[in-house]
């Protein structure tokens, strides 16, 4: 944040020494492009785009490609003016977050896709509103006009089976490695069809929240695709033991998984699904009431290398369970123990025994006193992010900042 407003000091300055015809302006914009682009490089595009109606030597330096390879606007009001603008720059990626765009049309999708389409290749539009920025508008034109295309990601779009078939029914060289469609209500057969096309080269898929597909649907899908390495089917309530069976059988090359809120997950199906991946890294067993400790002492037996581990809402996970966790992955970078039984002893154990990796660990709702998160704190050097959200007992952050001045805690007393 403070960066940024440095950033538009130097601009406003640079704009009112030139409208005074100022010397100084000279001594500014003549600093070399290196420098201005690592300046500039702290922007975000909403106020780069801003920068380069200060002048025409800013205008020159703020659209360098460098600065547009991967454009990420969050929380901002599209124009198709905007649009036309971003096109021209040729993104290789488009984030667009939380955004609105009411006077967004087709036709002005159609032309920013139609200026980038030879250079975009990751396409991620979520959680944005407006008839223009609908999954449905975005989704046909990235089939019809985006060869290059190789990540989708249209998480709580609104789109549909529709946006999905014509994305499915796309450019015959469009080859895509990742499909996320969170949140979307899509059904069994568009979905089929879209894995099937794409069966080659698909390696992450995510439905989290797909309300409508059903099992057999997504058991077709492992088989029709075993090569797949990151696959998210949280929430979707018609997953059965029998599917997740067919899915230890089927998919062998799997290193992230995420099965939140499935009731068919339990302690016997999450060991099926273990032994057959020893190489998993992620593991998100969220408000899975089938867990218990015998789920993270397995967890440590088959997958000691795991990386990620969140088992927030398993009520039955106790201190015995983050023992076997702790004695047995020591690798572990995040955890999320958030409403478990967990407590002192399992945070001692984890500062104890798994200090060297820790950096994200999320401990709301636990019984924890405040000693045994500064011995958290203090012997894991690089975390970064500790949640303690309805903990009762809080060390201070001058505490915290004497034993760990990197890590971010929140709540802050």
């Amino acid at each position: 944040f403070c960066l940024t407003i440095i950033v538009h000091l130097c601009c406003v300055f640079c704009y009112t020494c030139q409208v005074a015809a100022d010397p100084a302006c000279g001594r500014w914009l003549r600093l070399p492009d290196e420098v201005w682009l690592s300046v500039l490089s702290l922007l975000p595009h909403t106020d780069l785009c801003r920068v380069t109606q200060v002048c025409s030597r800013l205008l020159t330096v703020a659209t360098d490609h460098t600065l547009w390879k991967h454009l990420r606007i969050e929380n901002s009001t599209l124009t198709e003016q905007w649009l036309l603008f971003w096109g021209k720059r040729r993104p290789h990626s488009l984030c667009l977050s939380s955004c609105s765009g009411p006077s967004v049309t087709s036709h002005g999708l159609q032309v920013f896709f139609t200026l980038c389409k030879n250079h975009l290749e990751d396409v991620k539009v979520t959680g944005c509103t407006g008839p223009g920025l609908h999954g449905d508008q975005i989704l046909p034109q990235i089939g019809q006009l985006c060869d290059h295309v190789t990540s989708v990601d249209m998480s709580w779009s609104g789109a549909t089976d529709m946006g999905v078939k014509a994305l499915s029914d796309g450019r015959a060289g469009l080859r895509l490695k990742s499909v996320v469609l969170n949140g979307c209500h899509v059904t069994d057969d568009p979905l089929k069809k879209l894995v099937m096309r794409h069966r080659e080269s698909l390696c992450r898929l995510e439905v989290f929240g797909c309300q409508f597909l059903t099992a057999s649907c997504l058991q077709t899908i492992y088989e029709m695709c075993p090569g797949l390495k990151h696959l998210n089917i949280g929430r979707v309530p018609k997953v059965n033991a029998h599917s997740l069976t067919v899915m230890a059988s089927q998919l062998k090359c799997l290193i992230s998984l995420n099965v939140t809120g499935l009731q068919a997950v339990t302690d016997v199906t999450v060991a099926t699904l273990l032994q057959n991946y020893a190489e998993l890294e992620s593991l998100t067993l969220s408000s899975c009431p089938g867990v218990t400790d015998l789920t993270l002492h397995n967890i440590s037996k088959y997958t000691p290398c795991i990386r990620y581990l969140d088992v927030s809402g398993c009520g039955a996970v106790t201190d015995a369970g983050v023992q076997s966790l702790t004695l047995g992955c020591r690798r572990l970078q995040q955890l999320d123990l958030s409403s478990t039984d967990a407590g002192n002893r399992g945070v001692s154990l984890l500062a104890n025994y798994c200090s060297k990796h820790l950096q994200t660990v999320k401990l709301s709702f636990c019984h924890i006193t405040s000693e045994n998160i500064l011995k958290l704190c203090r012997r894991s050097k690089r975390l970064k992010l500790l949640h303690l959200y309805g903990c009762a007992h809080l060390p201070s952050e001058r505490e915290i900042r004497e034993v760990n001045a990197i890590v971010k805690v929140y709540p802050l007393s």
